[in-house]
């Protein structure tokens, strides 16, 4: 049965425009999908997203965040129905750091806008710590269809968890999917791209927004209260 309630602290940070219908199976990405200790919230344009009150407790005042390093060592790559497997997708150590630099970049620059969260330098200097993990890349056309002048276009699944550091207990998970117009910025990265810039800022600004949502410290007219199921 769902209960609607008001903003709850922190859910609302992974609520994603522009998000593509690509479910992923594997329970891995959310373990909190079977765990009953998490409510499961509707009216969130998040693909999937879970809470849990008990280790969100006292939330409302944190404001120290530590970015840990994206896991990027679980990326399937979902081709085109029929196509065959393209190992060149794999991400190198030299492209692994680029994203890790594009990420903490941009998501320091998101969260800290208008001085709304302080990014730290380490994990015992925070409160919370955002971990993500990159779980699938979508790309809509094959390497050989790209290359014969199809459009570029895709989507990336991220699965993210917000942790209470002095617990190490996770209060809020979302495994979500953004749609972007080059997905190929992700294969074979030799430098900085603006694309993977523009995904990871967007991401960084759904989070500033909802947390300064929920954590009672914006007007914003359209946020919504959203629907929690407790799990049977």
């Amino acid at each position: 049965m769902y209960q609607k309630i008001l903003p709850v602290l922190l859910a609302a940070m992974f609520v994603l425009g522009g998000c593509a219908e690509n479910p992923v199976a594997d329970n891995s990405v959310a373990p909190e999908r079977d765990d009953p200790g998490f409510y499961e919230a509707r009216n969130s344009r998040a693909d999937e997203l879970y809470l849990n009150p008990e280790s969100a407790k006292g939330g409302s005042a944190f404001r120290k965040i530590y970015i840990a390093p994206a896991n990027l060592s679980k990326i399937q790559v979902i081709q085109p129905e029929g196509a065959s497997a393209d190992d060149a997708w794999d991400v190198s150590d030299i492209e692994d750091s680029i994203i890790q630099n594009a990420l903490r970049e941009e998501f320091t620059i998101a969260l800290g806008y208008e001085s709304a969260f302080n990014v730290v330098e380490t994990r015992e200097e925070s409160e919370m710590v955002i971990n993500t993990t990159v779980v699938a890349i979508h790309p809509n056309a094959t390497r050989a269809e790209v290359a014969a002048g199809a459009r570029r276009g895709g989507a990336i699944t991220v699965s993210m968890a917000l942790v209470n550091t002095a617990t190490g207990n996770v209060m809020v998970r979302s495994v979500d999917t953004k749609s972007t117009d080059d997905i190929w910025a992700f294969d074979q990265i030799d430098n900085e791209d603006p694309a993977i810039d523009l995904i990871f800022r967007a991401w960084g600004n759904s989070m500033r927004r909802g947390l300064l949502n929920l954590q009672g410290r914006t007007n914003d007219p359209l946020a919504q209260p959203l629907l929690l199921k407790e799990r049977e």
